[in-house]
């Protein structure tokens, strides 16, 4: 069996498929080198007769011309990362199977997720930053925070990590409300979850957590209409993504009720944050989009697709297949 490894970015390359990896991937077939645009037709020899590929973040962008000419064998890729929609449309159209391992990197972002409302409902955040210059208006912002018994937990999106968020949250005495339209009541009944609208979840709620896909169609969704519903010392968290956010509406409502916090990994502008008007509020938390795969996690992603190819070449009962229908949907 012969395995092309696709990819355009060493750094990110080598943080999925270290040595360690590479060794076990090889125990399935041989590995070409890594293979992108630049060096398509050096490797047009191993491509001919190749019937599986590897790749994560960096995966090249080939058209289906180049698919069919270079890659006439090649019957599904394993996409050790997260979203496959920038590249796995012509390789679907020509009948070539795509694989993501969007739940293997839901695995962390679910982690800190959990931790971060746990967190929350606690009154950790603004408590932790009173503590060391006003030791009463911390303990006073604790004590009037609901802690983890009988907290409304809002989980806006039930995709792979609202899911897996939402079966954390089974180990506390929280009542999750959920907004999804995609999803249907039976679904969300599996994870003890109750489907409402967005204006109740902010409304309602003393922890909100977004997990929306990144559609373009949902910029700036969580505006100011939504922020002046919060509650006192409620916490919005935001794993998303930074557009989702009108920025500047948030940063007013923070202002104006300052017992509220925001705790983002996501910003529209991570680069500079200084720019941004949430870094000049006391009460937002950010960190620098570190709830993904980090250290040594993105070798989770390519264990995940390894024990994918092995369910495809036996019984075909995989379990991260992308299609074209899912594809619509999915981040």
């Amino acid at each position: 069996m012969k395995i092309a490894l696709f990819g355009t970015n060493q750094l990110q390359f080598g943080k999925v498929y270290t040595p360690e990896v590479l060794k076990k991937l090889s125990e399935y077939g041989e590995l070409s080198e890594k293979i992108n645009q630049s060096n398509l037709k050096e490797n047009a020899e191993f491509l001919k007769d190749c019937e599986y590929a590897f790749s994560t973040w960096g995966m090249p962008k080939f058209t289906k011309e180049e698919i069919k000419e270079y890659m006439p064998n090649l019957k599904a890729v394993f996409y050790a990362a997260g979203t496959v929609q920038y590249f796995a449309r012509p390789f679907l159209e020509s009948d070539v199977k795509v694989f993501s391992a969007f739940a293997a990197n839901a695995v962390p972002v679910a982690e800190y997720t959990f931790a971060q409302i746990s967190l929350a409902s606690k009154g950790f955040f603004q408590s932790a930053k009173f503590y060391r210059i006003m030791t009463a208006k911390a303990l006073a912002h604790a004590n009037a925070s609901p802690g983890n018994f009988g907290c409304k937990v809002g989980l806006v999106g039930l995709g792979a990590i609202g899911c897996m968020v939402a079966e954390r949250l089974k180990t506390l005495d929280v009542e999750v409300l959920a907004y999804d339209p995609f999803v249907s009541q039976e679904k969300a009944d599996e994870y003890g979850v109750k489907l409402v609208s967005l204006e109740t979840i902010f409304s309602e709620c003393d922890v909100i957590s977004n997990h929306l896909a990144n559609k373009k169609e949902l910029e700036n969704i969580f505006n100011y209409k939504l922020f002046k519903l919060m509650k006192k010392r409620s916490t919005f968290i935001n794993t998303g993504r930074g557009a989702q956010v009108a920025e500047y509406s948030l940063a007013l409502s923070l202002l104006l009720h300052p017992s509220r916090t925001f705790v983002a990994d996501v910003l529209k502008r991570e680069f500079i944050p200084y720019i941004n008007p949430l870094f000049w509020c006391p009460n937002a938390i950010l960190t620098p989009h570190i709830a993904g795969s980090t250290g040594k996690e993105p070798q989770r992603m390519a264990y995940y697709m390894m024990d994918e190819l092995e369910r495809f070449t036996s019984d075909g009962n995989t379990r991260y297949e992308v299609t074209l229908e899912s594809l619509e949907k999915m981040a």
